[in-house]
């Protein structure tokens, strides 16, 4: 059994975009740069992220371009023939996705919770 999963954290390339099949099926999709290297010798690619149903009716019209997301699934190619040239691209079926500015928010809101349940030092009794 071989387990194909990946995981990138990147900001989105361009807002998502949400279409519907045929039969009725939301798919949204948006764009994630992946870095490699360092210095002169750095390289940027870009995985075409891919939600399926009802995330994809949930997330797809809050991605907006420059969103901070962190997202896992299935990574697979897509590979297609155009003039007699073959072109690849790398692509991820999304299970999970995490925008990292609700976390930010909800760890925000968390902090100030504990915050306001620890006494302060003078309402110690002794």
């Amino acid at each position: 059994m071989s387990i194909n999963t990946m995981t990138v954290t990147g900001n989105a390339g361009a807002n998502a975009e949400l279409r519907y099949t045929q039969q009725g099926t939301a798919i949204g999709e948006f764009n994630l740069p992946v870095k490699q290297g360092f210095g002169d010798n750095q390289k940027t690619s870009w995985v075409k992220c891919v939600l399926w149903g009802k995330v994809a009716e949930a997330y797809a019209p809050n991605i907006k371009k420059g969103d901070l997301l962190v997202v896992s699934g299935e990574f697979y190619v897509e590979e297609w023939t155009k003039d007699g040239v073959t072109h690849i691209k790398p692509c991820l079926r999304v299970n999970q996705i995490q925008p990292t500015k609700k976390l930010d928010i909800q760890a925000q809101q968390q902090a100030q919770a504990q915050e306001q349940e620890e006494p302060l030092e003078d309402d110690i009794p002794f």
